[in-house]
């Protein structure tokens, strides 16, 4: 047996798992949405007064059609319409038309109807929680309530492209 061909194959397991996880963002569109959001986050929160780490953005599906509200740590504050929730995703400009409006709804219905195929549960259950944290955005996945991982943001705007 030679030592040196196991460590190969475990060394080119370990190259193969961290390419398919690698992608590049030649248009910054990654960099862009997250700006869009920490902004969109900080004027929300300079406007209600409360720190922008206790805000949440919760997006779930219901009846077909895309829901989404502000929260403060766990306590509901507002709906957010559809047409609002472009802005955190689009730039200004952009956002205010019609089109892309329906494109971000299309687009998060088509992001929850596969990761619930992945992750085996109902689309409806699925909730997606943006949040900002030290200017970084984080995106969790639950089902209703439960935990189910951490997803990068990447592959939530993947479907906006």
């Amino acid at each position: 047996m030679n030592p040196f061909k196991k460590k190969d194959s475990s060394l080119s397991r370990k190259l193969k798992g961290a390419l398919t996880d690698l992608s590049v963002d030649i248009f910054g569109y990654e960099k862009m949405v997250t700006k869009n959001i920490t902004h969109r986050t900080d004027y929300i929160s300079k406007r209600l007064e409360t720190p922008t780490e206790r805000l949440y953005i919760r997006v779930f599906q219901k009846d077909h059609a895309i829901k989404s509200f502000l929260y403060d740590q766990s306590k509901p504050i507002t709906t957010i319409p559809t047409g609002e929730l472009t802005y955190f995703f689009l730039e200004e400009q952009i956002a205010q038309l019609g089109d892309y409006q329906n494109k971000v709804a299309f687009s998060i219905k088509q992001y929850l109807k596969e990761f619930a195929a992945a992750n085996r549960i109902d689309e409806e259950n699925v909730r997606i929680w943006i949040h900002v944290k030290d200017n970084q955005v984080q995106v969790r996945a639950f089902q209703d309530e439960e935990f189910i991982k951490q997803i990068s943001l990447k592959s939530l705007i993947k479907f906006f492209k």
